[in-house]
């Protein structure tokens, strides 16, 4: 199913004036944070048991995913390319506080794996993170992985100003369990031929890696954080009304 600017443009539209509540006889009630901007792809005709027809990448998308990506980024280091972390404003941890995060329950390493989108490690300190956080890691698709692979395992302080700048661009791409794949594409507040320009990139590299290309994608939404899914296709739009988009 290929899809034009105009048809994504319109689905856009019509996702964001669906994103303000609405209760009949009552006056339109907006959100109060700026929601995330999801695309979603129904594929078809894939075998998941075989790995290379699943996907696992972190995609580098043309525009940011959101205003200020820093508070889902961990550093994890030491010396200057700890000290350069903390001064850009990003979340931080040392070697002893990764020490003292393996004494805690698993239940609190768990919630430490999931407060943060993506990991950056010094190098040296990779052994550690293999030995206390790669099972949390691992299965949630968030062990640092080094370039070109991707982003997540750095040496110096340039190559951390990189890797941040990236990964406020990056997305991770996962087809692994079912043949469905939802990922964030920006806020509702960005601009929106930024955040079309995202979703080109993530169908152009989805299609690219099936074998019948867009005969493979079965159907495509996009939704914000609490607003109804919204197909992206002609006829759908026109059942919901053209006035909305």
């Amino acid at each position: 199913m290929k899809v034009d600017d105009k048809l994504l443009m319109k689905s856009l539209n019509s996702a964001i004036v669906y994103s303000v509540q609405e209760k009949k006889g009552k006056k339109p009630k907006e959100r109060k944070f700026d929601e995330s901007i999801d695309l979603i792809m129904n594929l078809k005709d894939i075998d998941l048991k075989d790995p290379k027809q699943r996907i696992d990448k972190e995609l580098i998308l043309p525009n940011p995913v959101s205003k200020s990506n820093k508070t889902n980024v961990c550093v994890i280091a030491s010396g200057d390319v700890l000290l350069h972390a903390k001064n850009m404003g990003v979340d931080t941890m040392n070697q002893e506080d990764l020490e003292q995060l393996n004494t805690r329950e698993k239940k609190e390493k768990k919630k430490f794996v999931s407060k943060y989108n993506f990991f950056i490690v010094e190098d040296k300190l990779m052994p550690l993170i293999a030995r206390y956080l790669a099972r949390f890691l691992g299965p949630r698709g968030k062990m640092p992985k080094p370039f070109p692979a991707g982003y997540g395992i750095v040496s110096s302080v340039d190559e951390l100003e990189n890797s941040i700048e990236r990964y406020g661009r990056i997305v991770k791409l996962q087809v692994k369990k079912a043949p469905i794949l939802q990922v964030k594409v920006g806020k509702k507040s960005m601009n929106k031929e930024d955040l079309i320009a995202n979703i080109k990139a993530i169908v152009d590299y989805t299609v690219d890696q099936m074998a019948h290309k867009y005969n493979n994608i079965r159907s495509m939404f996009i939704k914000t954080t609490m607003g109804k899914p919204i197909k992206v296709d002609e006829d759908f739009l026109k059942t919901i009304g053209d006035k909305r988009v």
